[in-house]
């Protein structure tokens, strides 16, 4: 009898053993999204979480792949013109969550409602590459005069303004996505419930208790999901010490960046565990000034604000995230900036430009500057809200909003300065530049426009010329620096904590976060 009983103890041993070593393809894993998503609409997602999601969820003609290099998607070939400015695209077999066949026409449909004047899209200014797009947005042609043509179901034409060496990489954004156009013309409120929610990648949202959780699945319509191996993904809604809280007991497989952010004093420890993951990143920590509000009007003020700052004492004491201090808006690992612009915290200067600002308009009343409640936003603006008031004997409000009512109020221009960041969308330090390109651009929001700099973006875009381009883009950094309706504050990293069992995630310098190819490896879940 002790003998079976123990051959028992030991078969069951080992069956343990065997079932938390290798792939766990029915495992669901758990991430934090932080809030509710701005949108789950692709159209108008803006920031990286609805992004994220909306990657998730949908399948473009090109897909940013493990090399972080575009590679075809919902595009089973394409070709391109001798001039470099007409793509032609061939379309693979692929269906709807719903069952109805994806065409080309569900393309066309979704970028030329992003170009209608009265679709509200921060990101329509992607598609201006495309031929009369931003003439079309402006109301001045028809959209029937955008270069997107429709030559059968499987076959979509794109005729570009001029060559656009990074067209394809663009591609791969949200903007770029297409809808099913006969579901949002029956319903325009189809992205609001999971019920409604149709979509054509490789998952696809099953439940949405707002505010609280996603329950994400594996698309059993996807093209390609042969190569999906997660069969549900968990989305959770919790604060940012909540959630490295829930990852330290395990019920979460990711913490920090993208999607949200590790709380500051607890970077330290994580370094010494040797559990934090960094890596770089295309982004970078700006606050908008409002141009069109006085006193921020006055160029002179903004520059003492900016100066003042002493960027190096923030990342070193207050983010500690080896961030690397900003005098521009380009990273500087694209290669456009030389040098800095300014220097970093210099005061004495920053008060010879406040004295020029007040002998034309007086002294400057409170400001008020809004960010999205979070700990390191927090900490950021109370570090910045006292190197001013030290400095300059400047007041300034903090206001602390949720995400939705940020984006709101920036659209609306509801503020004097704001908390912002700018991931880049490709790999090209034009990505940045065009946010301030047009005063009405979807995400300048700061009433500042100049013809100048405008003309020499205008310039980048068409010419060939390498070192041409880059000088005009140099110049036109300089441009955007020298009459600072942004403050550059710190190019951003990402920060992360992962379980060791999850593979093949997908995370690149643009901070595009994939799930399409992941795996739940040997840790078995406790």
């Amino acid at each position: 009898m002790f003998n079976k009983i123990k051959f028992v103890n030991v078969f069951a041993l080992l069956l343990l053993f065997f079932a938390g070593c290798g792939s766990q393809k029915d495992a669901p894993i758990r991430i934090n999204i932080g809030a509710e998503p701005q949108t789950l609409d692709p159209r108008k997602a803006r920031d990286l979480q609805a992004q994220t999601l909306t990657r998730m969820f949908f399948d473009g003609l090109m897909r940013l792949g493990k090399d972080e290099k575009p590679e075809c998607s919902l595009a089973k070939t394409y070709e391109v013109s001798d001039d470099g400015c007409t793509y032609t695209f061939h379309l693979r077999d692929a269906q709807w969550t719903n069952g109805d066949v994806v065409t080309a026409h569900d393309f066309a449909y979704a970028w030329k409602k992003v170009l209608d004047p009265k679709f509200p899209s921060d990101q329509a200014f992607q598609l201006y590459v495309i031929s009369n797009a931003q003439a079309a947005i402006e109301g001045k042609v028809p959209l029937e005069e955008v270069g997107i043509r429709v030559l059968d179901d499987k076959t979509l034409q794109v005729r570009l303004t001029n060559p656009t060496a990074h067209f394809l990489e663009l591609t791969t954004l949200s903007v770029f996505f297409p809808v099913n156009s006969r579901v949002d013309q029956e319903n325009p409120h189809w992205d609001l419930n999971a019920d409604t929610y149709v979509c054509n990648g490789p998952f696809q949202p099953a439940a949405w208790k707002h505010s609280d959780q996603i329950e994400a699945v594996k698309n059993p319509h996807y093209w390609d999901a042969e190569h999906v191996q997660l069969k549900r993904i968990e989305l959770v809604m919790v604060s940012e010490d909540a959630e490295l809280k829930m990852y330290e007991k395990r019920q979460l497989d990711w913490a920090g960046s993208p999607l949200s952010i590790l709380p500051v004093n607890a970077l330290p420890e994580l370094k010494k565990k040797d559990k934090l993951q960094a890596q770089p990143f295309l982004a970078t920590y700006f606050f908008r000034a409002n141009v069109g509000k006085k006193p921020l009007d006055n160029a002179d003020l903004r520059k003492a604000l900016a100066l003042s700052i002493n960027r190096t004492e923030l990342v070193d004491h207050v983010t500690q995230g080896a961030q690397i201090p900003a005098t521009g808006l380009v990273p500087i690992s694209m290669g456009l900036q030389s040098g800095p612009y300014f220097k970093d915290g210099d005061v004495e200067e920053a008060q010879k430009y406040l004295g020029k600002a007040e002998a034309v308009s007086g002294k400057a009343p409170p400001l008020t500057y809004i960010y999205v409640a979070g700990e390191r936003n927090y900490l950021i603006a109370q570090a910045v809200q006292q190197q001013w008031r030290a400095a300059l004997g400047i007041e300034v409000r903090l206001e602390a909003v949720e995400r939705k009512v940020y984006f709101d109020r920036l659209s609306r221009r509801d503020f004097d300065l704001a908390a912002s960041s700018w991931e880049a969308d490709f790999h090209d330090p034009l990505n940045f530049l065009s946010i301030f390109k047009l005063k009405n651009g979807g995400s300048n929001n700061t009433n500042w426009e100049n013809a100048k700099y405008t003309a020499l973006l205008k310039k980048a875009e068409s010419t060939l010329d390498s070192q041409e381009r880059k000088e005009c883009l140099q110049k036109a950094e300089a441009i955007l620096i020298e009459e600072m309706p942004i403050i550059p504050v710190f190019h951003r990293r990402l920060l992360y904590v992962k379980k060791q069992a999850l593979c093949d995630v997908v995370l690149s310098s643009l901070g595009a976060l994939d799930f399409k190819w992941a795996y739940i490896a040997s840790e078995e879940r406790k």
